[in-house]
């Protein structure tokens, strides 16, 4: 159980209100229907699993409607905002799907307790595993039910190991043998960065964010009651030494080794298309988001464990809920499509079958790595093994627990970019990005 303090939200709310009209202001429908208003991000992987839920859904449920509300993720915050400033709420929804994530629309008080209804429908829960559930219990409620579990990965490209003649990495956490040193030594056998810049190939690329670096070495930028409240405190960043150790392994990638690309061919490698899909890099280390995007591609990839630093080592666990709106005029039906979208024979099946996602319920993640082992060729034990260790070794990301994450990562990134391009040491970015860090707490 975690306690939360109740805060405002610090992400300026938007007085526009043109969005409102879409919204389920409506009572009912023209025929007496109750409407209720289900609000997703825009991805085309997901719209035909969107209209099968609805479809299916008001078949089983005459009288009640689904309004399906699409906004790009770069814009759910402010559009949000604006609902709920105008008390004109979606019914149904993932916090995580927006950018300042759960512990944001936690501590605006935006999100309904779902215990009375969990009290009355338990078996919701049934297949979850509790380290998934747990991220959404607080001292006083539950705010959020897990649909999608992604823990994060090492993928990398067969063709350029082949090429290189380097073993594949193991799928095995628990694989001292796969630590730093031997993922660096496999790099630089796929490196080749004597060549022009567009046609350059790297090791390595490491996409995780500073403080999830240092989360893989055992350290941490934030003090342990931030992920608890939801309220950013007094940083930690230069009082831990596997922070430094993590800002300067990473440093030492690009410009000692030169087997990871610097900042500015990472940024043109993006404006293509996936630097891991250009075939210009041997390894990428990310969330567990790419095993569905690269299985629907005609890349040669395998996935594996991120290497062994130390036995305090941690990475990020990627968990959306579905949740309800704390001012949702259809409480008891949203309730129902809620349910009807963790159903394991249902909903939650079918985004299995459609879109790959990774599920959160244990009976369905054998049948998501058996579609991955279809369309990749990696066995299903191996997958077993790859997720159960980013299960073991995994904790729920910062961004979604800590409130109005969106700047600090944005000084997260500014400040560790300038030691990456060698425009500060280590030292210097460190204790800078320590009072950057400070200025933020609220």
């Amino acid at each position: 159980m975690r306690k939360r303090i109740q805060a405002a939200l610090l992400i300026p709310i938007v007085t526009s209100v043109s969005l409102l009209a879409s919204c389920s202001d409506e009572q009912t429908s023209g025929g007496g229907d109750v409407v209720l208003t289900w609000l997703v991000r825009s991805d085309p992987n997901l719209i035909e699993w969107e209209h099968r839920v609805i479809e299916a859904f008001e078949d089983e449920n005459p009288g009640i409607r689904v309004q399906l509300q699409t906004i790009p993720q770069g814009e759910i915050d402010q559009k949000l905002q604006t609902m709920i400033a105008g008390g004109n709420v979606p019914d149904v929804w993932s916090p995580n799907w927006a950018d300042s994530g759960f512990g944001s629309y936690y501590a605006m008080g935006a999100l309904k307790d779902l215990t009375p209804f969990l009290e009355k429908d338990p078996h919701v829960l049934d297949g979850i595993d509790d380290t998934l559930t747990d991220v959404y219990k607080m001292e006083d409620g539950v705010y959020g039910i897990p649909i999608l579990s992604m823990g994060s990965f090492l993928y990398y490209n067969r063709d350029l190991f082949d090429e290189a003649g380097v073993p594949y990495p193991p799928t095995d956490w628990n694989d001292e043998s796969w630590n730093y040193d031997a993922m660096i030594e496999a790099a630089q056998a796929i490196t080749q960065n004597d060549l022009p810049p567009t046609q350059r190939v790297y090791g390595v690329l490491d996409e995780d964010s500073p403080n999830k670096n240092a989360w893989a070495f055992g350290g941490d930028f934030f003090a342990k009651e931030d992920y608890e409240t939801g309220l950013l405190t007094e940083p930690v960043i230069t009082e831990n030494p596997r922070n430094r150790e993590a800002i300067q392994q990473r440093s030492d990638l690009i410009n000692v080794h030169e087997v990871m690309p610097p900042q500015s061919e990472i940024a043109a490698l993006q404006q293509l298309s996936d630097p891991f899909l250009s075939g210009r890099v041997g390894m990428v280390m990310k969330g567990g988001w790419g095993t569905r995007q690269y299985a629907n591609t005609d890349l040669n990839w395998g996935l594996a464990a991120y290497p062994y630093t130390n036995d305090e080592r941690k990475i990020s666990l990627y968990v959306d809920p579905w949740a309800m709106s704390e001012g949702s005029k259809h409480p008891e039906e949203a309730w129902e499509f809620l349910k009807f979208l963790l159903d394991p024979d249902k909903a939650a099946k079918w985004m299995v079958e459609m879109t790959l996602e990774s599920p959160a319920h244990s009976d369905l993640k054998e049948l998501w790595f058996e579609l991955i082992s279809e369309r990749t060729g990696i066995p299903v034990a191996d997958l077993r093994i790859a997720e159960e260790g980013a299960l073991q070794y995994g904790r729920p990301t910062d961004n979604h627990l800590i409130s109005n994450f969106a700047p600090i990562l944005k000084h997260q990134n500014m400040t560790i970019n300038a030691i990456y391009d060698r425009r500060k040491s280590v030292d210097e970015g460190i204790e800078e990005l320590q009072q950057n860090m400070t200025s933020l707490t609220y």
